[in-house]
């Protein structure tokens, strides 16, 4: 068994370029979550492309992860497998271009997927684990009390006052982004908390701020996440402990998936009232067996990557008239991802997911991460079945999606040597901690 100190990244002095490169790379996590760009840019959720400021905003944000990768390039190509693995994705999201029902969107699309998927590559081999963890707790910090603000000072913009009246959305265009991006602080919060034991009471405090968040947003999807991240940590804690203890968790956890799933499949009512929701889940399996039959007819290739469902689409335009609202997605990241880039596209996809996970299995004590990795797959594994965030151009879910499997993929942190003890007298260091050694 690998002990945390053996996975103990080493340190390096935080100089003005780490300074900024921090900086910057804090910024660009805080504009991929979509907090503030949503609702005061696109209030509508186009994505942009009928925002012209925000098609202004988004490309220096492009330039910027280009540079951040430039600088980091080394390490980038350690990470040759999975860089390949997402080239041949994004590649063929790229391709669709010429069947695409809106070439012009695909095309606009499509580099914003680049860049987007960049970014992710970029963490994952850029920043150590515990690096990694606590960059994003904090980003997510600075967030979630920008939320807390909005929620309390300026209800009409923080708190919900449509269907969802009184559900906080924070920074955010609707409840249920607020609730996702608190699930990947709570992550990356319990992750800072298991891989730098000397910052545990500021990122435990940060944790209890996210679990308030997410308890105001009242998502059933988020709730059933925070449970995997706890619950998750929790058995891989037990699982350290030694071979008892890690079958006694490992028990616990089937027991415990089992159980759900006798509830779903033989009293499916209790089960959707457990989770607030009607057998639909809310409309959803309505527009699923209707983006369904659309696909049958594009079945291969798929109608093109972002095409489908714009303003402009005719059989997009039929979905929502059959329905009688405005329909912006399948809600449903594989259906997207299968309406998109058809059978290839999914494969594609799945075949990386499918490994990742696999390869998870065996590597999870590996990585040095505190779990982030592989709870995040689990989560987003879940999320992706009622939210469409599979490959996603300028979204945080498919930042992190990439930067987990990327992590998972590439090479393995070598062991390290913990920092020597501090000697009475002589000055502490200013330390960062760096990418892979």
């Amino acid at each position: 068994m690998i002990s945390p100190d053996q996975l103990a990244e080493p340190y390096e002095r935080l100089t003005v370029v780490r300074l900024i490169e921090a900086s910057l790379t804090v910024l660009v996590v805080a504009l991929m979550s979509s907090a503030l760009v949503g609702p005061v840019f696109d209030p509508l959720q186009t994505g942009g492309d009928e925002v012209p400021v925000l098609r202004l905003m988004w490309l220096p944000v492009y330039g910027l992860i280009a540079a951040l990768t430039a600088f980091r390039l080394p390490q980038l190509f350690r990470f040759w497998w999975p860089a390949l693995a997402f080239a041949v994705l994004v590649g063929w999201a790229s391709a669709s271009v010429l069947w695409s029902i809106d070439p012009d969107v695909t095309l606009r699309r499509a580099i914003a997927l680049a860049a987007t998927t960049l970014m992710g590559l970029y963490l994952a081999s850029s920043l150590g684990g515990r690096r990694f963890a606590e960059l994003v707790a904090l980003t997510m910090l600075l967030l979630a009390l920008g939320s807390y603000f909005v929620c309390l000072a300026v209800p009409k913009m923080g708190v919900s006052q449509d269907i969802n009246a009184g559900t906080w959305r924070g920074l955010w265009y609707e409840k249920n982004e607020m609730g996702a991006m608190m699930v990947y602080a709570s992550l990356a919060a319990v992750a800072a908390f298991l891989t730098n034991p000397r910052r545990r009471l500021l990122w435990g405090g940060a944790l209890v701020l996210f679990i308030g968040l997410i308890i105001m947003t009242r998502s059933a999807t988020s709730f059933l996440s925070l449970l995997i991240v706890l619950g998750g940590a929790t058995v891989f804690a037990f699982m350290r402990l030694g071979r008892a203890a890690s079958v006694a968790a490992v028990w616990l956890g089937v027991t415990g998936m089992s159980a759900l799933a006798g509830l779903y499949m033989f009293a499916p009512t209790l089960f959707y009232a457990a989770l607030g929701k009607d057998a639909t889940f809310t409309g959803r399996t309505e527009i699923w067996n209707a983006v369904l039959r659309a696909h049958e007819a594009e079945p291969v290739l798929g109608y093109g990557y972002a095409a489908f469902w714009g303003r402009q689409s005719d059989i997009a335009n039929w979905i929502r008239d059959a329905l009688q609202w405005r329909v912006p997605s399948a809600h449903n990241g594989w259906l997207d991802l299968l309406i998109q880039l058809g059978l290839v596209g999914v494969g594609i996809y799945a075949a990386i997911f499918a490994i990742s996970l696999l390869v998870a299995v065996v590597r999870h004590q590996r990585l040095g991460d505190g779990y982030w990795a592989t709870l995040f797959l689990a989560v987003y594994a879940l999320q992706t079945m009622s939210e469409s965030i599979i490959l996603v151009h300028n979204n945080l879910s498919w930042v992190f999606a990439v930067a987990a499997m990327a992590r998972i993929l590439g090479p393995a942190p070598a062991q390290a040597t913990a920092p020597a003890p501090h000697r009475a007298g002589q000055p502490r260091a200013m330390t960062w901690t760096p990418a892979h050694a």
